[in-house]
């Protein structure tokens, strides 16, 4: 009799598994095509926003977010051919995501975040920040629904949560077209100042990547301890910032040279206890 039981009962499962299988097939099916398909929708909604010029920023959120949603309805619509009640499920998802959504304020911070960089659109892809309460700055690469990332000068990439973005102070210095360049050089007290200036002026107007507007700005910025600064204010794109100041350092410091303005160097003169200073003759 137990034999008997015991056979009936593997009886009910193998028939309840063999029922089972077409629809465990089917959504296998549904998973692995549904799965495949979202990533092609993202894929291919990013290539058509690249083609058409767009944000990269807010495509990089938005079919990052599209591909979770997708993928989560994908997963509801496979369980259901299982017979599983979706609408219990779907219940019983939205009260763990609940209490998971409490477990992850900050992750939750971090999408609306991201949402909120890509709507107002502060800086964007290509853009370069500085964020001084975080000590980094670079190139904006990403704006994804969890975190930003940046490209440093020296090609390190940088991963900040969005809360951390929209929290602090961001300097975009990509934001406008031009920017300015500030330069200070330092020449002796016995430098002719108007042939020094004369000199600046004229490199500024030989640089051809100077802006002639706003006009360039040369004048004495201050007056140290062993040199005077003179101050050289000028404009240029923000793609060639960094070409124009460099270039500006080397001509100057040679066209000094060649004029014989000095460039002087701090000096300190020491006297030592009972030493005479230098020219006083002994009694």
């Amino acid at each position: 009799m137990p034999d008997m039981n015991f056979e009936m009962v593997m009886q009910k499962i193998t028939d309840w598994i063999v029922a089972l299988l077409p629809r465990l097939g089917t959504a296998a099916v549904i998973f692995g095509v549904g799965w495949w398909l979202s990533n092609l929708v993202t894929n291919g909604l990013r290539r058509a926003v690249t083609r058409a010029k767009g944000d990269s920023g807010a495509t990089s959120f938005l079919s990052s977010l599209i591909n979770v949603l997708l993928k989560i309805i994908i997963s509801i619509m496979a369980i259901a051919q299982l017979g599983v009640d979706v609408t219990s499920l779907i219940a019983a998802i939205g009260t763990a995501g609940l209490a998971v959504g409490l477990a992850m304020q900050n992750n939750l911070s971090n999408v609306a975040s991201g949402a909120q960089i890509v709507l107002t659109a502060p800086f964007r892809v290509g853009d370069y920040l500085a964020i001084p309460g975080e000590n980094v700055e670079g190139t904006v690469s990403r704006i994804e629904m969890m975190f930003t990332v940046l490209r440093t000068f020296d090609n390190k990439e940088v991963v900040l949560p969005n809360t951390k973005v929209t929290n602090s102070t961001v300097v975009n210095y990509t934001a406008m077209k031009t920017r300015r360049l500030d330069l200070t050089y330092s020449v002796s007290y016995s430098a002719d100042l108007e042939k020094a200036k004369t000199l600046l002026t004229r490199l500024c107007a030989e640089e051809e990547r100077i802006e002639k507007e706003p006009a360039p700005l040369i004048a004495v910025g201050a007056h140290g301890d062993s040199s005077i600064s003179l101050v050289v204010k000028v404009w240029c794109k923000i793609d060639i910032y960094w070409d124009v100041y460099y270039a500006m350092q080397e001509r100057v410091k040679l066209e000094f040279d060649k004029a014989g303005i000095a460039i002087p160097f701090p000096q300190i003169d020491v006297h030592f206890p009972g030493q005479k200073p230098s020219g006083e003759k002994s009694a």
